[in-house]
């Protein structure tokens, strides 16, 4: 099967569990459906309609639900962009579009929503005709009435659901719509809700991901808008504020979001934490500029392109570790090359899900190796290592001229050769790798990789 065939399977599917909530019922046939729910969830054509308007001449609830807010009209809405047969059999187009006209000269509700947020007003954007002729017959609303919830929780709620929607569909003109119709709108009481957060005015206990939740929903409402608020805030005049709490939480969601912030702002920022940086290796001890300028370098990259290497250059070889190891990863992106992680490695090198060590070179499996002791290092969770592994990295290390990191990762070995399994010595190891200065086994890592960009380039996924 090939991608284009695999990639519309899945978005019906998921057009499908949107609108309708992913029902388990099996679709009947004209025949054997005893209410308008099932005629529509097994619409047939002609067959179907005649049975629809017996039902409703005998007097069916045209606003039937299912458990998950599906009607009879969703479910006859939702597939129009999609269904293949409606787009390719007048025939049955013309029965659909007779069902749907019937269903709301009957009462059908066009802005019922179901628990996914979707109305049929919503799917009926992808078929302009359509909606011409309902708007014509007056049988679709002039102006949609748009309930806001007020309280906080169901407020989110609500701008999630549309954030959601907005991404599923693949119907610029649905998308325009809801934009219009249901974004728009909220834009600034999202913005007054972001504030509350940057303030303080707000609980604190959600805001990381109400922040992202926020900003999403901000630049799909009014895009212009709220990259006016990015950088209407003193944040990057006064870069020092990033180095607490929210603020950092609000850089590192512009970063998540791929935020392109003008690098005029960013440049700002930069210069007032750099002046924080230590001066030496040895003045390193309690800096905490690292996290916030790597985000700041990684915003940099992403707003003004080739334009931010000298800078991300200039920070690759600084006195702080972690810093310099993120402007290596900038380095090895811009070049087309995996982030030094053993997962990012492994997924380069195939593009299968379980790709084989086995195929690697020697000089890769080394380069992996020594990602993979790096990362339970950093992250103190040495599961995944083994006496071998960490010898031979041992001696990977002592080859790249890090003595230091050798002898670290030489402690979590027993006089016996076995793994320590002593919870002080792991955690002692832990500190100590992580608070050593450049050059790092990342840094090591990532000037091999760059010297050699054959090793572990891109490689596309297989056509299946």
């Amino acid at each position: 099967m090939s991608r284009f065939i695999t990639a519309t399977l899945l978005t019906t599917a998921l057009l499908a569990s949107v609108s309708s909530g992913e029902p388990d019922q099996t679709a009947p046939t004209a025949q054997t459906a005893t209410s308008l729910l099932d005629v529509a969830i097994g619409f047939d054509g002609t067959s179907s309609l005649a049975k629809m308007k017996e039902l409703i001449a005998a007097g069916a609830d045209v606003n039937e639900q299912d458990p998950r807010g599906g009607t009879p009209l969703l479910y006859l809405c939702y597939p129009l962009e999609m269904d293949y047969r409606y787009n390719h059999d007048p025939h049955y187009a013309g029965a659909v579009n007779e069902a749907i006209t019937t269903l709301l000269q009957n009462g059908a509700d066009v802005l019922h929503e179901n628990s996914k947020g979707c109305n049929a007003a919503f799917y009926l954007q992808s078929k302009p005709e359509l909606l011409k002729e309902l708007h014509a017959a007056n049988l679709m609303p002039k102006e949609l009435a748009v309930r806001i919830p007020y309280e906080t929780a169901a407020f989110l709620r609500y701008i999630s659901k549309r954030t959601k929607q907005a991404s599923q569909t693949n119907h610029e003109a649905s998308r325009q719509y809801l934009i219009r119709k249901y974004c728009a709108p909220v834009y600034e009481r999202a913005e007054h809700r972001l504030k509350a957060i940057i303030t303080g005015q707000q609980d604190q206990r959600r805001r990381t991901g109400d922040i992202y939740l926020l900003l999403e929903f901000m630049r799909l409402a009014d895009s212009e808008r709220a990259h006016k608020f990015v950088h209407s805030l003193n944040y990057w005049e006064h870069g020092e504020h990033f180095l607490e709490e929210t603020p950092l939480h609000f850089l590192d969601t512009l970063s998540l979001l791929e935020w392109k912030v003008d690098g005029t702002y960013i440049e700002k920022a930069l210069r007032k934490l750099d002046s924080m940086l230590p001066g030496s290796p040895e003045e390193m001890i309690d800096c905490f500029v690292a996290a916030p300028m790597g985000m700041l370098l990684e915003l940099y990259e992403i707003s003004v392109g080739e334009k931010a290497l000298p800078t991300i250059r200039k920070y690759s070889t600084c006195n702080e570790a972690d810093l310099a190891a993120t402007a290596y990863n900038l380095l090895l992106r811009r070049n087309g090359q995996p982030p030094i992680a053993p997962q990012e490695l492994l997924q380069s090198r195939s593009a299968d899900e379980q790709p084989a060590l086995d195929a690697m070179s020697p000089e890769e499996r080394d380069i992996y190796d020594c990602a993979v002791v790096d990362h339970a290092l950093r992250l103190n969770e040495p599961t995944e290592l083994t006496p071998e592994l960490v010898q031979k990295v041992r001696r990977q290390f002592s080859a790249m001229q890090l003595p230091r990191h050798a002898d670290i990762i030489g402690q979590l070995l027993t006089t016996e050769g076995t793994l320590t399994t002593d919870s002080y010595i792991l955690q002692a190891a832990h500190h100590s790798y992580i608070e050593q200065p450049p050059p790092s086994p990342r840094m090591k890592i990532a000037e091999k990789m760059l010297a050699n960009p054959g090793l572990f380039a891109r490689k596309p996924a297989p056509q299946k």
